[in-house]
């Protein structure tokens, strides 16, 4: 994909995130409360079990690495993160609502248990939320340095990648 198409994506999800859950009620609560405890301490085991609790069957998700549509995608994308990985956690730091939309800030730890063996990073970013009626994530579109969290951690990429930066930097 060489634009991402974020409007588009904002369309499409429009109509559902029209019936998200009240501000401030009980069902806003538990949509987040899922959203958080899924991430917290990503497994392929709970991604299998949870998944559809938290996200809707025609869900958008775009991490800055591809779009994923549907949780028939989703599903197996989140899997094979959490296999590759000897431990994903995210921890919430803030949430924002405006209309139908939620602002996530999160910071994330990646144990690199297929790239870089006893290896933790840390990345910080955003994502933007849209929840349907029934409190399940229709869009997660993410915002962050995806060179920083994940590619300059691979074997040979990460090395260009760490190099490039540091001239541009001169």
């Amino acid at each position: 994909m060489d634009e991402v198409p974020y409007p588009e994506l904002l369309e499409r999800t429009s109509a559902a995130a029209a019936g998200a859950p009240p501000p401030d009620s009980e069902a806003e609560a538990a949509a987040l409360a899922r959203f958080q405890s899924f991430f917290e301490n990503m497994t392929s085991e709970r991604v299998r079990t949870e998944i559809a609790g938290v996200y809707a069957e025609d869900a958008l998700l775009y991490d800055t690495l591809a779009l994923h549509e549907g949780l028939d995608h989703i599903r197996p994308y989140f899997e094979a993160t959490a296999e590759r990985a000897a431990g994903v956690r995210v921890a919430i730091l803030d949430i924002l609502r405006k209309e139908n939309d939620f602002y996530v800030r999160w910071s994330m730890e990646i144990d690199w248990s297929a790239f870089k063996k006893g290896k933790t990073t840390r990345s910080y970013g955003m994502s933007h939320l849209r929840f349907n009626q029934e409190g399940r994530v229709v869009l997660h579109f993410d915002f962050w340095d995806s060179a920083q969290g994940f590619f300059e951690h691979l074997p040979v990429i990460g090395r260009l990648i760490r190099a490039v930066k540091r001239r541009v930097a001169k």
